[in-house]
């Protein structure tokens, strides 16, 4: 039974088979060109081994029409131009004819020489729409037997992929250097315009903050543009176009609640379809209550996408941020875009999130100040309310020893008992005073303990975007992320499940016989339990919240079949573009409740998941892009190593052949010898072109080598006219060297056969 490889090759042969046979039956005698029997055999050879290749190929054929002929592997740059055959290109490509194809054909045309390029940005059509490709083309001429071009070959390969791809990873990683330079949330948003200005696949960002209570109504919900692409330096100057909707510095989001948001209109592009909102203004709202991201069509028909991100200030207050993207023109919404938007404002949550910790520890630092001032002041104060007590007791010790010493002591003694009597020592103030002491000191232990919390997991963050940009496999950054979690929540399994069935698709950590040690990572601060029992209606508050919102799934006692009994379950989602990959779940004993910091914690995790996850995929594509130009780099080579050959296994037998023809010159009649001149001038023909292919395979090998010796000008001269002046005669033309013999020098020092092939050319040309 054959394999169901051998059956897709086989079948891929019967394409490429019917596809030769469609073009080798195209009624080409309805174009100037004729059927295809009448053509050159340079062009007909030229045509065979372009259907015969696995590269992409064309061919441009009779100038200055230039009808189009392709193989089937031309058929995926073509896409919906396809079929094309006979046509004239200006009608295929009307669009990059003038700028580009025309200016490249004449060029090649002109100097007889080929011509590359690698990278090249061109305008396309495709599905009725503008659209950048970028491409590597080389262009080659065809010539006859005549001399004359008859055609150019066309190589080409699309890697607008592999250009999109290398240029959104450098911007990815340029957000990962900037940390350093954010000193606050809002330093953050300038810090993130400034690195999205002039980007070629976001043509314009604006960034809008709105603070607000958790679960809060539409009342009294401002926007406030924090940071626009279209800022200056100095942050004075905000020059947004005329072309975009009104971008207010603030925004009354209650006066949009009751705004109907219903005209939406589908477009489709290659195989992707979206649907936009059409409006005249920024759907802020509409994203801000939906939670979702959101694509918009413009009154200019120009498009652009609304991120929503939430950043959680503290228990009860919650900073919304919207981000607005520009959807480049020339550039298909299509899945990679999408996926490129998504790691782009995951990486903007996590600078924001880093701005918001700078901020905190900025915040901290500042009570822990105002904290330090004020028990140095109460010290002071405690130090002066017990200096007047033990004078009032040490004063008359001191007056009975030293008798001697009356008045300054009496006065001393009497300023103190009159302290004592104006302000008396109060015990209770004391005592209170004490206790305010204890309680600051509670309150700075509790701020010093989260504060060491929020670093570590800042820290943890940071190591796994670390492993993210230098590890590879992907298994290996999930185990990492797996055991870290462990250290640091108290926890008895956690398990990352893929929702892929082709992959690995359970991590489970701790598994049996795993000797690695898993102790949790020790706080030197305490945490300080003051029993307030309003933690737990807040848990019970914000658990309800992540439930319905953001793929959280708390469980409090539910069976699992990995463990086989009954535990405490918390699940959080992971997720690419919307669909869900997979999940990251941890167990506790039956019943044990969990902290929103816990929640908060997995879900900042799970957004490095996805971003591991989609790293993973773009170096796993951009390791085949390289793969194929490899094998496309092997394949020219080849064929100039058989070039080369081929003309080296030509020119032993040919040489021969010219070299015995003279030894046969005295012994023929009149008519043989014409016979014998015609084979002689053939053979030389011949014998030029092997040489011009030799020459090509050694300039592309880069083995031409130029020799410079002394030679006889006018012989040489001479020799060359000679081999030309029979054919010439031919046509009634009079070939004669004209030069004057006391200027021009009768030895010069130069490459002979060189100097011989150029003139030989012209000559043929000619």
């Amino acid at each position: 039974m054959p394999s169901p490889l051998m059956m897709s090759s086989k079948r891929n042969m019967s394409e490429d088979s019917n596809f030769i046979d469609m073009v080798y039956n195209f009624d080409w005698s309805s174009t100037p060109l004729g059927p295809m029997d009448t053509w050159d055999p340079a062009l007909k050879n030229a045509t065979n081994l372009c259907l015969k290749s696995e590269f992409p190929m064309c061919l441009y054929i009779d100038p200055p029409n230039w009808f189009l002929l392709y193989n089937k592997a031309f058929t995926s740059i073509l896409k919906t131009k396809h079929p094309a055959l006979g046509k004239l290109t200006k009608d295929v490509w009307p669009e990059m004819y003038e700028v580009h194809l025309s200016l490249a054909f004449n060029r090649v045309t002109t100097t007889g020489k080929g011509l590359d390029f690698n990278d090249r940005p061109l305008l396309l059509q495709r599905d009725g729409y503008d659209e950048v490709g970028y491409f590597i083309k080389a262009y080659s001429p065809i010539f006859k037997s005549d001399g004359t071009i008859c055609g150019i070959w066309g190589l080409g390969q699309e890697t607008t992929q592999k250009v999109l791809n290398t240029r959104r990873l450098n911007l990815l990683q340029e957000f990962g250097h900037l940390t350093s330079n954010i000193k606050s949330l809002e330093s953050a948003c300038h810090t993130i315009a400034k690195a999205l200005r002039n980007n070629e696949d976001i043509p314009y960002t604006l960034i809008y903050f709105v603070k607000h209570k958790l679960n809060t109504g539409s009342e009294s919900l401002i926007a406030h543009l924090m940071a626009t692409t279209f800022d200056s330096d100095d942050k004075e100057k905000r020059n947004i176009p005329d072309y975009l909707p009104e971008s207010l510095e603030t925004i009354d989001l209650a006066k949009d609640a009751n705004k109907s948001y219903d005209t939406y209109i589908e477009l489709k592009r290659s195989a992707t379809t979206h649907s936009f909102l059409k409006c005249d203004s920024w759907p802020i709202y509409l994203v801000f209550k939906e939670g979702r991201n959101l694509k918009v069509l413009l009154n200019d028909e120009s498009q652009a996408i609304l991120f929503p991100i939430k950043i959680y200030l503290d228990k009860v207050h919650v900073l919304s941020v919207v981000l607005i993207y520009g959807i480049r023109r020339l550039r298909a919404l299509d899945n990679q875009y999408m996926e490129f938007f998504n790691l782009v404002t995951n990486q903007i949550y996590v600078l924001l999130q880093h701005g918001k910790s700078v901020e905190d520890e900025n915040n901290q630092t500042k009570i822990l100040a105002d904290m330090n001032y004020q028990k140095i002041m109460f010290f002071q104060g405690i130090s002066h309310e017990l200096k007047t007590p033990l004078t009032l007791m040490l004063s008359p010790l001191d007056a009975v020893i030293n008798a001697s010493s009356e008045t300054s002591k009496i006065q001393g003694l009497d300023k103190g008992a009159d302290d004592y009597l104006v302000n008396p020592f109060s015990t209770r103030e004391l005592i209170y005073r004490i206790r305010a002491n204890i309680e600051c000191s509670i309150l700075r232990r509790k701020i010093l303990y989260h504060r060491y919390k929020q670093e570590d997991i800042k820290q943890l963050l940071l190591s796994i975007i670390n492993m993210i940009l230098s590890e590879s496999d992907l298994d290996k950054t999930l185990l990492y992320i797996t055991k870290e979690i462990y250290r640091r929540l108290p926890c008895e399994k956690i398990f990352i499940i893929s929702n892929e069935p082709s992959k690995n698709n359970k991590i489970v950590i701790p598994y049996e016989n795993d000797s690695e040690d898993l102790a949790p990572i020790s706080n030197p601060f305490t945490e300080i339990n003051d029993n307030d029992n309003s933690n737990s209606q807040l848990f019970t508050r914000s658990q309800k919240y992540f439930n319905e919102n953001l793929g959280v799934d708390v469980s409090l006692d539910e069976y699992s079949n990995e463990v086989h009994k009954n535990v405490s379950i918390l699940s959080v989602e992971i997720r690419l573009d919307n669909n869900l990959w997979g999940w990251i779940k941890v167990h506790r004993s039956q019943n044990s409740v969990w902290f929103d910091s816990e929640i908060e914690l997995l879900q900042q995790i799970s957004n490095n998941i996805s971003l591991a996850i989609t790293y993973a995929k773009l170096l796993e594509e951009i390791g085949e892009k390289e793969i194929q130009i490899k094998a496309a780099e092997f394949a020219n080579n080849a064929k100039t190593q058989i070039l080369a050959n081929t003309s080296h296994e030509l020119r032993t037998p040919l040489g021969s052949t010219i070299g015995l023809m003279p030894s046969f010159e005295g012994t023929l009649t009149n008519e043989q010898k014409d016979m014998l001149d015609i084979i002689s001038n053939a053979a030389d023909f011949v014998l030029s072109i092997v040489n011009d292919v030799l020459n090509v395979a050694k300039l592309e090998t880069k083995k031409f080598i130029l020799v410079n010796r002394t030679f006889d000008l006018l012989n040489s001269l001479e020799n060359t006219i000679i081999i030309f002046g029979k054919k010439a005669a031919t046509k009634n033309i009079e070939l004669i060297v004209n030069c004057e013999i006391d200027m021009l020098p009768r030895y010069v020092k130069s490459d002979p056969e060189r100097l011989n092939q150029v003139l030989a050319h012209l000559l043929s040309n000619s």
